[in-house]
């Protein structure tokens, strides 16, 4: 009895293993986002037990999101070496709709009688713009906290005027409209520092950054006057409804230099000092219209701009149980994240799974430039010749004002059963064959040696199988831990060894620009390279976390004074604006000092 137990045990250990392996698990573009990002959400059902037949499926609540799109579905198939597998997906793409900490729940769904649920994710919101900042937002206080008493503060622009221009006023619904923001100061003026203080905000459209780098400067006139411009930034909007739209004006605090004449014994020589002054880029207004209902197609799906569309097989002759691919490609410019592609539509005989979903869309000024694709598997279960009809894509074309329709031709597809009929009827031909052969011999050869056959099996407890079946446990499990231990430490030293690398690097970059003293650009870029590399190793951060707020929360929870925090602060400012503004090789040896002083006193 106690045998028969073990083996019961042994069996369901093993069957347990041998089981299709079925997981639900929810996919998240990132964890941290601002509130004029996207977040994109799937859950995902993989099985290596072939196509997953899926219903009821419940999601989440999603508290602290607008559901943008979704769900849209995508579905992986793979067959390889006779073993299929599949994965079944559905995607949302989300608005936050403000800030602060929220969790996903669990979606569910029922596969095969069973019900499966995700895991739960958190999500962090933070303010747009803001969170992902690291060159164009800066601290309010002055860059040279040594000589506040040179600043004089303004009420008004006194000169320098920031201006946010518009591609179009009057866009369709999802038409992408560009907006930039540009800083135009007289030629013989300098950008000291800057902060935002007022977000412009995009409610009503779907917003993404162009370039978040400032460029220039640049020539140009304003009102029939020269000025110098720098562009502060740039984004793509698309326009989600119809009717007036308004975009928040954009604030700046911007210290600039300017010239000024000092009396020195009675003369006059020229001379710099700062002024604060405030900026505003005012409301900018968009009449937004809607897309015509007459002549609508019904099945336009919401696309906006200029596309093509084919589609493609990868070949139209094949046997039964063999996957073909086919593809659906859209490319172009317009909104192309924002619409879904038709689906393929196949005749009785051809299974078809669901696509999988991909995209190469580069973000431009004119709108969102590249091709979406989705790229289906279809298994045929009978033989014959099968016509895929063509499909219609549809998309309105703010040009000339009207849909547009692409149709592509009928794909054919011819599918045999000759191969494996062909397969099952040679094996059968070869099995007679055989047993001819072997009962045409009337008189056999005595057998020199006899071959026993126990007429009870036995058992499996206590065999050698057994005893090798369990040795063969304990090693994996031994295994399993000296491998865990070995990358565990592995992983440890590695932290070490980049932390003593970056050390090296603060040092060999300071010491460069020392060098280089008297070259403004030059020093200035080995400067900052030697403060960044240095506070990787003291803080144990990388490049991705590198940003004001995040410095200064690690600054202040390692207790570091509060003065030296500031200057470490003025010491990047310097470096950001450092080609901006003249600086004199006495201003360079100072800035030098300054850090050399400050990584000594870590």
């Amino acid at each position: 009895m106690k045998q028969r137990v073990y083996i019961a045990l042994f069996l369901v250990l093993i069957l347990g293993q041998l089981q299709a392996q079925i997981s639900f698990n929810t996919r998240v573009s990132k964890h941290k986002l601002g509130t004029d990002e996207r977040l994109r959400v799937s859950f995902a059902l993989t099985s290596n037990g072939g196509n997953i037949n899926q219903r009821n499926f419940t999601p989440p609540a999603f508290d602290g999101f607008r559901k943008i799109m979704g769900p849209s579905t995508s579905q992986e198939y793979s067959y390889i070496n006779g073993r299929s597998s599949s994965s079944f997906s559905y995607s949302y793409i989300l608005q936050p709709v403000k800030t602060g900490e929220f969790t996903i729940g669990p979606a569910h769904i029922e596969v095969g009688g069973k019900t499966y649920q995700t895991q739960p994710v958190t999500i962090t919101v933070v303010k747009g713009q803001t969170s992902n900042n690291n060159t164009q937002v800066y601290p309010s206080y002055s860059p040279n906290t040594t000589k506040n008493n040179n600043i004089t503060v303004k009420g008004k622009a006194d000169k320098a005027v920031l201006v946010a221009e518009l591609t179009n006023n009057k866009p369709y619904v999802n038409e992408p409209v560009g907006l930039v923001y540009k800083l135009y100061i007289p030629d013989s003026y300098g950008v000291v520092n800057y902060n935002e203080t007022g977000q412009p905000q995009f409610s009503g459209f779907w917003a993404q950054d162009v370039n978040r780098n400032i460029s220039g400067p640049f020539g140009g006139e304003l009102n029939g006057k020269p000025y110098v411009y720098y562009i502060l930034r740039k984004k793509l909007l698309f326009p989600q409804h119809a009717g007036t739209l308004t975009l928040n004006p954009l604030t700046l605090q911007i210290d600039l230099q300017v010239p000024a004449y000092r009396n020195f014994f009675g003369m006059q020589v020229p001379d710099y000092e700062v002024k604060r002054v405030r900026l505003t880029s005012g409301k900018k207004v968009l009449k937004v219209k809607d897309l015509p209902k007459k002549g609508q197609p019904i099945d336009f799906s919401g696309a906006v701009g200029q596309f093509n569309f084919k589609t493609q097989i990868d070949h139209n002759q094949v046997n039964m149980g063999e996957p073909v691919h086919i593809s659906l490609q859209v490319q172009g410019t317009g909104n192309l994240k924002l619409f879904d592609l038709p689906k393929l539509k196949a005749p009785e005989g051809l299974e078809v799974y669901e696509p999988k979903h991909s995209e190469k869309v580069q973000t431009t000024f004119s709108g969102n430039r590249g091709l979406v694709q989705d790229d289906y598997v279809i298994v045929p279960n009978q033989a014959g010749k099968f016509i895929i009809p063509g499909i219609r894509f549809v998309y309105f074309s703010p040009k000339t004002g009207q849909y547009i329709t692409r149709t592509t031709d009928d794909i054919i597809l011819f599918v045999s059963g000759k191969g494996n009929s062909a397969t099952y009827q040679n094996n059968a031909a070869d099995h007679t064959l055989n047993q001819s052969s072997a009962h045409a011999v009337d008189f056999r050869f005595i057998k020199e040696k006899a071959h026993f056959t126990r007429k009870t099996k036995a058992h499996f407890y206590k065999s050698k199988l057994f005893y090798i079946l369990i040795l063969t446990a304990f090693i994996l499990a031994f295994v399993g831990f000296g491998y865990y231990k070995y990358w565990s430490g592995r992983v440890y030293d590695a932290v070490l060894e980049q932390q003593k690398r970056n050390k090296n690097r603060a040092a060999k970059f300071l010491k460069e620009a020392k060098k280089s003293i008297g070259e403004k650009e030059a020093f200035y870029a080995k400067l900052e390279k030697a403060l960044h590399n240095f506070l990787k190793a003291q803080l144990k951060i990388d490049t991705s976390e590198m940003s004001r707020d995040i410095i200064r929360q690690k600054l202040e929870a390692k207790k570091v004074p509060e003065k030296t925090i500031a200057l470490l602060m003025d010491l990047l400012n310097r470096c950001d604006m450092a080609r901006y503004a003249p600086a004199t090789k006495t201003k360079m040896a100072e800035d030098f000092a300054d850090a050399e002083a400050l990584m000594n006193s870590f």
